[in-house]
């Protein structure tokens, strides 16, 4: 399931992403959820970005991107202390595998390599799993931050 949810990412179009100002959790599907939380997040919108990715963390309380996208957004916004239980979260979280998700966009993309206009989108691919993957390193280093700030400054230790 981690696998598909890397391939969005990875592929995943504007277009075919649906007003996020009426979301419901129950009216959409995880990926579109996750894909949309992942747009407004993208485009600086932190605010609906987090709301979105809660909506995904109330059907999948793991989620790495979702955790993700809430503890930068909530960081953006400048509330560390609603950033702070999140963070934990996704220090704890379980990482995509993007090695696997290279791989399959590899070998389904061989055909692109194999035709010599359309190289170009092969590498694409794979240049954008490698963002994807170095962007969640960041995003654990950020999540580090917030819990080394928000416990020096309150003199807490994480569990």
């Amino acid at each position: 399931m981690q696998l598909i949810a890397n391939l969005a990412r990875v592929v995943s179009c504007e277009r075919v992403l649906p007003d996020t100002s009426e979301l419901s959790a129950a009216d959409y599907p995880i990926s579109m959820l996750r894909a949309c939380a992942d747009l407004c997040w993208r485009r600086h919108e932190w605010g609906r970005a987090a709301d979105v990715a809660m909506q995904v963390l109330a059907k999948r309380s793991e989620d790495f991107h979702a955790l993700a996208i809430v503890v930068s957004s909530l960081g953006h916004m400048g509330n560390a202390e609603a950033a702070y239980p999140y963070a934990v979260r996704l220090i704890r979280a379980r990482r995509p595998n993007w090695t696997a998700t290279k791989m399959v966009c590899a070998v389904l993309g061989m055909f692109n390599f194999l035709i010599p206009s359309r190289r170009n989108r092969f590498y694409r691919i794979l240049r954008s799993c490698q963002v994807e993957a170095e962007a969640d390193r960041r995003s654990v280093a950020y999540a580090q931050q917030v819990i080394e700030g928000y416990e020096a400054a309150n003199g807490t230790v994480a569990a």
